[in-house]
């Protein structure tokens, strides 16, 4: 056997050897290059003492990353860390609309990672502050629908109620709540939807609150406390 063959037979397992240590190779993204993983070269069966570096690999060592980090590889062996906010919520500061983020790297102004409390937030020295005119002209309008609502619903029980008192038909209990009805509707109509919002102690207690609170909902209106009027609403 000659010589050169003896040393290619001896070369075939090469990277058995002890001191032999693979290479460390980090694979990126194809399009972003973006770390996504560590690993060893594969050693080549056909060229010996050559190790195998797949594409969209680099033999270097992997970057240390932090939370809401990547990093991006850059010329040579060395690494670009940026932020990371994919499939974050964003908010945009102009409008406060949210939105799930898909693009790596810092965000771009018009956009905040910190959510508005409310509907009426606007931005302003790089933080959300209420919008207090906005705010309480959205409450002046809701008061005056629930107000309109409730006056009509409560007319329809006085127009109901009298109707068995002028056809001499009413009992004990209808001409009681006939006057209790009147009542409430002077009170609800007192209520000023104008100077401002009002706040619910100033809504006055109607003769049948579970009957006023259903025809409100089906009427489609909704009825939370003031203080839990924002986004959830």
């Amino acid at each position: 056997m000659s010589d050169e063959r003896m040393a290619v037979e001896g070369e075939v397992s090469w990277w058995l050897a002890d001191e032999v240590a693979p290479p460390t190779i980090c694979n990126v993204h194809p399009v972003t290059g973006e770390f996504i993983g560590a690993g060893v070269a594969d050693p080549s069966p056909l060229e010996p003492f050559t190790w195998l570096i797949p594409a969209h690999a680099y033999q270097c060592e992997p970057p240390t990353l932090e939370p809401g980090h990547t990093a991006v590889k850059v010329s040579g062996d060395g690494w670009k860390i940026v932020a990371d906010y994919r499939g974050t919520t964003v908010y945009s500061t102009e409008t406060g609309e949210a939105q799930v983020w898909e693009t790596l790297g810092d965000l771009p102004e018009g956009y905040t990672r910190e959510a508005p409390a409310t509907q009426f937030d606007k931005w302003q020295d790089d933080q959300w502050v209420v919008d207090e005119v906005a705010t309480t002209d959205a409450l002046k309008k809701k008061a005056a629908r629930k107000k309109a609502l409730l006056t009509q619903f409560s007319t329809n029980m006085i127009a109901t109620l009298q109707n068995a008192v002028d056809l001499d038909i009413a009992t004990e209990t209808e001409i009681a709540d006939l006057r209790s009805w009147k009542i409430y509707g002077v009170e609800l109509n007192r209520v000023d939807i104008v100077g401002g919002a009002p706040q619910d102690s100033e809504w006055p207690t109607s003769p049948n609150d579970a009957l006023a609170a259903a025809w409100l909902v089906a009427q489609g209106f909704d009825d939370p406390p003031m203080e839990t009027f924002s986004l959830s609403e």
